[in-house]
């Protein structure tokens, strides 16, 4: 076998990247967007972020439902408007199955992502929400 170089020194490059911003701004950041998106997302009818409301016990994902829409409806409306979005079960459908969940939607999002990016993905969920 050939030695992945270019990823070791891809992940060398990234690392030293975090480092140099500081993992406590990367996080900080991480935080704020979770704050604003979650605000964002309990102004809409019909929208249920699942877990806990609180964005300090998030870290860059949240994901939610929309009443009456199946999140792959969600996902694929939200691509149309060039928002990238993950649909399904994300490796907890005994968790979903228990609480009558039948799949979710998930955004994540990091130190790379602005507010404005947030208020596309808003805006994008209140129209899915407005279409059903």
């Amino acid at each position: 076998r050939t030695v992945n170089a270019a990823g070791a020194v891809g992940l060398a490059a990234a690392i030293q990247y975090l480092n140099t911003l500081g993992m406590e701004n990367v996080h900080r950041a991480e935080q704020e967007l979770t704050a604003y998106l979650i605000k964002g997302m309990q102004s809409i009818p019909h929208v249920h972020l699942l877990g806990s409301a609180r964005p300090d016990n998030h870290t860059g994902i949240a994901s939610f439902t929309v009443d009456r829409v199946h999140p792959h409806d969600i996902s694929e409306i939200l691509s149309s408007d060039g928002i990238d979005i993950r649909a399904g079960h994300h490796c907890a459908q005994p968790v979903m199955d228990r609480f009558g969940i039948q799949g979710m939607v998930r955004a994540s999002f990091g130190l790379y992502n602005t507010k404005e990016e947030v208020d596309a993905l808003v805006a994008g969920v209140k129209r899915v929400s407005q279409m059903f």
